[in-house]
């Protein structure tokens, strides 16, 4: 698979202030950005918006930005991507290099 995401700009969503379409029920990978920054990847990214607010991961000012993965990635394919994102860009709230969340359910 040449690559997990189609080319562009990620859709950008500002949950706090209620601007921007909220993300989908869809694999993908995401960025945090504002206050700090922190890149993940996840199999339901409206879930895990919503958790990272309640968190406080995501504050006000802070936006949420997402793209959709190919529908035939795999988790450990977005792991994969999630570690090197991380690797290049250093996102300052990524506690871990990536990959460390659970795994998927068979």
């Amino acid at each position: 698979m040449a690559t997990l995401t189609p080319p562009g700009r990620p859709s950008k969503c500002h949950p706090h202030e209620q601007r921007g379409a909220p993300p989908p029920d869809a694999p993908g990978e995401y960025r945090i950005n504002g206050s700090g920054s922190y890149v993940g990847e996840t199999n339901d990214l409206c879930r895990r918006m919503r958790e990272h607010m309640g968190t406080r991961k995501i504050g006000p000012g802070d936006y949420f930005e997402n793209k959709v993965a190919h529908p035939d990635s795999t988790s450990a394919d977005r792991r994969n991507q999630e570690r090197a994102k991380i690797e290049r860009h250093r996102p300052t709230a990524n506690e871990l290099r990536g990959g460390g969340g659970r795994p998927p359910k068979e």
